[in-house]
């Protein structure tokens, strides 16, 4: 597909800052957040105490005492109360600052677009760019090619960034990220998953920091092992032209071995996102798995 960028309808930015703003997100969050230098940014994961995901976000560093979070699907009430819930005696402050940013995922596959914006071939990683009123930087949970930028409203910085782009829709959108295996937060990956079902503690759990919300959990399945059940995405086949209410249980010999979570048509093409059983995986990769009504058709690995 050529090169694009996506408006995100409903981001959330929140500005953190205050003497304590590194050490409680810290404690909050499962990167390394001291290793984080002024003008860089990471992804990273709110997990509650069982592990589970609750929230993910890109934290960039402003400055030693300021960050931005930056969630494509979370809302913002629901982020900024996270934030402040376990908030005591720490000198941090939280404000969301949603409804004066603008976000846009990208893809650019040719190096040298960045020549005349930027004035170099590539980004570092881990670092943004600085825009006038916004922010550059590579989307670490997408492919190579894929960025983020985030802007003021009504700064006009995004139009050099986005000159000779194509413009798509939120659903083509969705269809790309699932295919490139970026889930939603949390309506694909959240409060039922681990990071180690999604494939997202490779990059963004640290195993080697001081302790934060979820480590014990963290810190134990990678000494012991495997998760039994992964998230992977799918392609609807066969399918009626009305798709079923969601979420929908997956079937294997006439057992439950998973849920459909998520349904995305492009085109005449769908793609999803399922949550599956490591034994039912075979099936899925072969012959594809049923769902709970026959009529429903099958879904198969994408």
């Amino acid at each position: 597909m050529e090169d694009f960028f996506y408006q995100h309808k409903r981001p959330t930015i929140i500005r953190a800052q205050g003497e304590d703003a590194e050490d409680y997100l810290q404690s909050q969050w499962s990167i390394d957040l001291p290793k984080l230098e002024e003008g860089g940014v990471r992804f990273g994961l709110r997990l509650s105490l069982k592990g589970k995901v609750l929230a993910g976000a890109y934290l960039a560093r402003l400055q030693e005492e300021e960050f931005l979070l930056i969630a494509e699907q979370m809302p913002p009430g629901s982020l900024l109360n996270m934030l402040e819930e376990n908030v005591v005696a720490d000198e941090v402050e939280f404000s969301d600052e949603s409804e004066n940013w603008e976000y846009f995922s990208l893809k650019i596959s040719d190096p040298d677009y960045f020549v005349g914006k930027f004035g170099s071939e590539i980004l570092t990683h881990s670092k943004f760019s600085n825009l006038e009123d916004g922010l550059f930087f590579a989307d670490d949970r997408l492919s190579g090619d894929g960025y983020c930028a985030v802007v003021k409203k009504g700064s006009g910085a995004i139009d050099k960034i986005c000159e000779g782009l194509a413009e798509i829709s939120e659903s083509e959108y969705g269809f790309q990220r699932i295919k490139g295996r970026k889930y939603s937060i949390p309506a694909e990956v959240g409060a039922d998953d681990l990071p180690q079902e999604a494939g997202l503690e490779t990059s963004f759990v640290d195993f080697n920091k001081g302790c934060y919300l979820g480590q014990e959990v963290m810190a134990r399945l990678h000494a012991m092992g495997q998760v039994q059940r992964q998230v992977v995405s799918i392609r609807w086949g066969d399918h009626p032209s009305t798709p079923p209410a969601l979420p929908v249980t997956v079937m294997f010999e006439k057992k439950a071995v998973g849920h459909l979570k998520s349904l995305v048509r492009h085109e005449d093409e769908w793609v999803g996102v399922a949550k599956i059983h490591l034994k039912a995986k075979e099936q899925l990769n072969e012959s594809g798995l049923d769902l709970e009504n026959e009529e429903w058709g099958k879904i198969f690995s994408l």
